[in-house]
């Protein structure tokens, strides 16, 4: 076992030690913006040469994660943080997005690895990441033996998570903590929505997501035997002192030096108070949820700097005239605050407070005089109030001193160049212009919100309903789990062939489902691909294609490059906020699709919940927030609708421009629902 890789989470500088001085082969960490754990400590851009430099002192290798969905102004600083990372020496960088696929080219001595965030979960994603030139993939979590092996087939390498927290849901399919406060899991700000109480139908509280923690220490040898080049250990937000353990453990039992090996990890788990299990590897799906000592997230608007470049072709941006601070109230009496200096914004959001003592509390006046005498000496700036007497709206004294203490974070981080534009930094020219995208009027996006839907999005079995009720061409998603079942939904596709815009492939594919998915493919229209697995299949079919939802695509970038893999449409990703959503459809070079109707899958999961719990019963399940969600089984997985639609239906925004408007009417009737992140900023 001995050129298996251990690869250790480091957090912060602590837990870096902690991990080399444990014998760790290889570390990832992220720097201060654009990583799926900005809760970590993590590190300054100017700090990235002498990291690497440290790491490679200790004979490791350094990997760096810029794994979350971009937005269109984050392109900028995302490429300067590929050219930091190849001038520091980094030896790979793990990417979710397709925008950094599109520039790989211009860093040849990087690595790119698929982040499990990317969702590969059968033998054709692998094959995929080859052909995209990804040379590693952090293959799904919830994979069994076989299928691990059946993905280490490849010359590609693989990497499988070993140990630590397990996501409910499939990893980059969630938008559950997105759904409830606009904290994205794809972006790094997941606020654990899983780890909270949920009921069913009004029954007990239980912690019906909350997922025991992974093992996988008993099963080295096989996975060694299977091809598997790198462990992974799951902790970017774990105490230095579980890091040094969890290394310890791998390292003493890989070296055959860990006798009582089953002990050493059960002491891993009274970090989280949360069981161990190696269930997923072995093909047994159920038990997988249960207490947990941890305290989870909350789901909250906890404010957080911001991390978009405000434009990503300029060249500087550290000079700025005057710094205005803009305070207004949001729709539901809460307060805005941001400040734009230069190219650069810091933004917060203060849900309403409850002023118990108003002789102890602070207006929001006051608190604003406080913010501009943080800025440096000699900063120009004014207040801009947007509500007539916001200024006298009382807040908690402790509310005004976090925004203080945010803002001095933030500013301090700014001038230590975080945002990339370290000294001496050379850039690709190359790469900057291709995501320098120009102003675009395509004529195939021509239609606004606001007019009516013309795509209608539906399962193969309410085909037969829709075709005689329904004027909108249907997307039909399918999803077979055996060869009598897909036998069954080409019957059914062929009986209603005429009205049928694209068939749309599952977000999440298995090795088993690949003949399957394989024999749809014969249907001969338009599919629908929502991973690099369905890509490949569809590409190894020859057949036309478009891009899903499930690509997460909040950028325009991302948009053209599966438009240049041979998506004809790229569909939106309904997360998106609407400045984002402003922004990607004002450059788009490639016809786009929007749902604006329909209860989104906020999560796909191959656990199986408890009694009462499951989607057999299609139960209403509810956290003490008041978020609601009605399971269903799909392909074979449970997928959790959200309980209220989103609904975009009455919007009107000329701004926003696509090919294809679209509606899901699937999980019940008709009704007004949520504006999921069109009025909030997605984080």
């Amino acid at each position: 076992m001995q050129n298996l890789e251990i690869l250790a989470p480091a957090g912060g500088v602590d837990a870096l030690d902690a991990a080399l001085a444990a014998g760790a082969n290889a570390v990832y960490f992220g720097l201060k913006h654009l990583n799926a754990r900005r809760g970590a400590q993590n590190f300054l851009p100017e700090e990235l040469p002498s990291l690497v430099e440290k790491v490679s002192a200790a004979g490791a290798k350094a990997y760096l994660t810029l794994n979350i969905s971009l937005t269109q102004r984050e392109l900028g600083l995302a490429i300067r943080t590929l050219a930091m990372a190849e001038q520091a020496g980094v030896d790979a960088v793990l990417v979710r997005d397709p925008a950094l696929l599109a520039v790989r080219r211009f860093f040849p001595k990087l690595a790119f690895h698929f982040s499990t965030q990317a969702g590969v979960s059968s033998s054709a994603g692998v094959k995929a990441a080859k052909a995209l030139g990804v040379e590693r993939v952090v293959l799904a979590r919830e994979l069994t033996e076989a299928e691990i092996a059946a993905a280490s087939a490849y010359d590609v390498e693989t990497e499988v998570f070993a140990q630590g927290a397990l996501c409910f849901s499939c990893s980059g399919f969630c938008l559950m903590s997105s759904w409830v406060g606009g904290r994205s899991g794809n972006r790094g700000m997941c606020a654990s929505p899983c780890r909270v109480p949920w009921r069913a139908d009004g029954g007990a509280w239980q912690p019906a997501m909350s997922m025991h923690d992974l093992c996988l220490v008993d099963h080295l040898q096989t996975l060694k035997r299977l091809g598997v080049t790198s462990l992974k250990i799951e902790g970017r937000l774990k105490s230095a002192d579980w890091v040094r353990r969890a290394v310890t453990l791998y390292r003493h039992t890989i070296d055959g030096m860990e006798a009582d090996w089953r002990t050493q990890a059960e002491t891993l788990g009274t970090y989280t108070g949360r069981q161990l299990t190696d269930g997923y590897f072995v093909g047994d799906r159920h038990a997988l949820t249960g207490e947990s000592g941890r305290v989870a997230s909350s789901c909250g608007m906890e404010p957080v700097e911001s991390e978009e470049d405000a434009n990503p072709a300029e060249s500087d941006g550290t000079t700025a005239a005057a710094a205005v601070f803009q305070i207004r109230q949001d729709e539901k009496g809460g307060t805005l605050w941001s400040l734009r200096q230069g190219g650069a914004l810091w933004e917060s959001r203060i849900p309403v407070q409850r002023v118990a003592n108003a002789r102890r509390a602070v207006t929001v006046g006051e608190v604003a005089a406080r913010l501009q005498g943080s800025l440096p000496a000699g900063r120009e700036s004014r207040v801009a109030f947007a509500d007539d007497g916001l200024e006298k709206l009382l807040l908690p004294r402790s509310i005004g001193n976090r925004l203080e203490d945010e803002l001095k974070s933030w500013l301090r981080l700014q001038s230590k160049a975080s945002d990339g534009r370290v000294r001496g930094l050379s850039v690709p020219e190359g790469a900057l212009k291709s995501i320098a995208m120009e102003p675009c009027r395509l004529a195939a996006n021509s239609r606004t919100l606001g007019m009516t839907a013309d795509w209608r999005r539906c399962g193969v079995e309410d085909l037969a309903a829709l075709t005689a009720a329904s004027a909108a061409s249907l997307l039909v998603e399918c999803a077979p789990v055996s060869e009598a079942e897909a036998a069954a939904q080409l019957e059914q596709l062929t009986a209603h062939r005429s009205r049928i815009a694209a068939l749309c492939l599952p977000s999440v594919i298995y090795e088993s489902q690949l003949p399957y998915i394989k024999q749809l493919m014969t249907f001969g229209v338009v599919v629908e691909v929502n991973s690099w697995d369905g890509w490949q299949l569809a590409r190894d079919a020859g057949v036309r294609l478009m891009a899903g939802p499930h690509f997460s695509i909040i950028n325009a970038r991302a948009a053209a490059f599966l438009g240049e893999l041979g998506c004809e449409c790229v569909t939106v990703s309904p997360e998106i906020d609407r400045e984002q959503l402003e922004d990607l459809c004002a450059v788009a070079t490639v016809p786009l699709a929007l749902q604006v109707y329909g209860r989104l899958p906020l999560m796909v999961t191959r656990a199986e919940l408890p009694d009462g719990f499951r989607p057999e019963g299609h139960p209403l399940l509810e956290d003490k927030r008041g978020t609601a969600v009605r399971p269903s089984r799909e392909g074979g997985l449970t997928v959790l609708r959200s309980h209220i639609p989103l609904d975009w239906r009455n919007l009107r925004n000329p701004k926003v421009r696509v090919a294809h408007l679209v509606t899901d009417g699937r999980g019940g009737a008709a009704s007004a629902g949520s504006l999921f992140n069109y009025d909030r900023r997605l984080r």
